[in-house]
C-alpha cells in the first residue's frame, strides 16, 4: 500500500497555465463515484470520509492502477495472516507479493475501514472527525505507508478536491457504543477482544496493556513482544508510545531492516551480555548474528566484540559464539 501509484502521482495535479490550476477529471469522476461509500464508512466507523477518499485516489490512482484493475483493491492492502479471502501477486515493495482481492470496490472500502479498526490506528479514532490534517500524519506514523511525503500527499488531494466538505457530523455517542458493543461481540467469538480498556482503569495498568494484539514476553531481564504479519517499526512505535528511532536502537535495527511475523521486539534496550546459562551458542541453519541477538536478548554488538567478527559480517553454521 505504500508504492503502488507513487509513479503516476503526478496526475493528482494538471497545472492549465501559470495562475491557475485545473482538477483532473479522472480524479473528479472518482470522488463522484465513491464519495457515498466514503460518507457511509464514516458513519459506521468514524473514519473522515476525506481521508478515505484521499487514500482511495492515491493507492489506488484514481482506481486506474493495475492493483485496482484486476482485484478492485482500492487501499493496497496486502495479505495478512488472518485474512481468508482471495489474493493476488503483485510487485510493491518487494517483488511478487501478496495483495487481498475483492468482488466490487464496496467490499474494500469496507475491508479498509475494518483494517484501520486494529489496536495500531486505535489512537486515531480519539481525533475528531473533521481534523483530516492530524489523521493523516497519523496514518504515517502508524505505519500505514513507507512514504515520507504519504500524510502530506494526503492533506494536498483533501484540500485541492476539497474532500473535507465530505466529512459527516461525528458519530452519536449512542451509534458507537452500539457499534463497540457489536464489535465486542464478533471478536468475543473469535476469543479476541480488540478493544482499549476503559481510561477509567488507566492509573491501575501499564502502557502495554492499553493493546490486547501483543502479548508481553521477557528474556534476559527486558520485556519484548513477537511482530505480527504486516507490522512495522514504525507501527509498534506509534502503539507504545515511544519514537521509531528509539525502538530500532533498542533492537540493533538500522533504517533498511523490516520486521517479519515472528520476531521478536524489544521494549528496553537489551542487555549488554547473555544470561549465565546461555554463555555459549552453536549456530544452526538459518541462524544470522541479529537474529541470535535477539533471541537471546543481547545486543549485536556483543557478539561481534565477543568473538572478534567485523561488524556486518555474518555467522557460519556450527560456529560455536561466546555470548558473555
Amino acid at each position: 500500500m505504500k508504492k503502488l501509484c507513487l509513479s503516476i502521482a503526478v496526475l493528482v495535479f494538471v497545472v492549465s497555465n501559470a495562475t491557475a490550476q485545473t482538477k483532473n477529471p479522472v480524479y473528479e469522476e472518482y470522488i463522484s463515484k465513491y464519495s457515498k461509500a466514503a460518507q457511509e464508512q464514516q458513519t459506521k466507523y468514524g473514519i473522515p470520509a476525506s481521508i478515505t477518499l484521499a487514500q482511495g485516489l492515491l493507492e489506488s490512482a484514481a482506481g486506474k492502477s493495475e492493483l485496482t484493475q484486476k482485484s478492485n483493491n482500492h487501499f493496497g492492502i496486502k495479505c495478512t495472516s488472518d485474512w481468508q479471502g482471495a489474493t493476488t501477486s503483485h510487485d510493491d515493495d518487494k517483488t511478487g507479493e501478496c495483495f487481498r482481492v475483492y468482488k466490487k470496490a464496496e467490499q474494500s472500502f469496507e475491508d479498509h475501514s475494518l483494517f484501520l479498526k486494529r489496536p495500531r490506528y486505535q489512537k486515531l479514532f480519539t481525533l475528531p472527525s473533521t481534523d483530516y490534517k492530524g489523521w493523516a500524519h497519523g496514518l504515517k506514523q502508524c505505519g500505514y505507508a513507507t512514504d515520507p511525503q504519504y500524510a502530506n500527499k494526503l492533506i494536498k488531494l483533501i484540500e485541492d478536491y476539497e474532500l473535507h466538505r465530505f466529512d459527516v457530523a461525528d458519530v452519536s455517542v449512542e451509534e458507537e457504543e452500539k457499534i463497540e458493543k457489536q464489535e465486542a461481540l464478533k471478536n468475543d467469538e473469535i476469543g479476541k477482544s480488540e478493544e482499549p480498556k476503559a481510561k477509567s482503569k488507566k492509573a491501575k495498568m501499564k502502557p502495554i496493556d492499553l493493546y490486547q494484539e501483543h502479548k508481553l514476553y521477557r528474556h534476559n531481564g527486558r520485556k519484548y513482544i513477537i511482530a505480527n504479519a504486516g507490522e512495522t517499526f514504525a507501527g509498534l512505535a506509534y502503539e507504545y508510545n515511544i519514537s521509531e528511532r528509539r525502538l530500532r536502537r533498542f533492537n540493533d535495527a538500522d533504517d533498511r531492516r523490516e520486521l517479519r511475523a515472528g520476531d521478536r521486539v524489544y521494549l528496553y534496550r537489551k542487555r549488554a551480555r547473555a544470561m549465565q546459562h546461555e554463555a555459549y551458542y552453536r549456530v544452526k541453519r538459518g541462524d544470522t548474528a541479529w537474529s541470535i541477538a535477539q533471541n537471546k536478548g543481547i545486543r549485536l554488538k556483543t557478539i561481534y566484540k565477543l568473538n572478534g567478527i567485523e561488524e556486518g559480517q555474518e555467522v557460519t553454521i556450527n560456529q560455536q559464539l561466546k555470548l558473555r
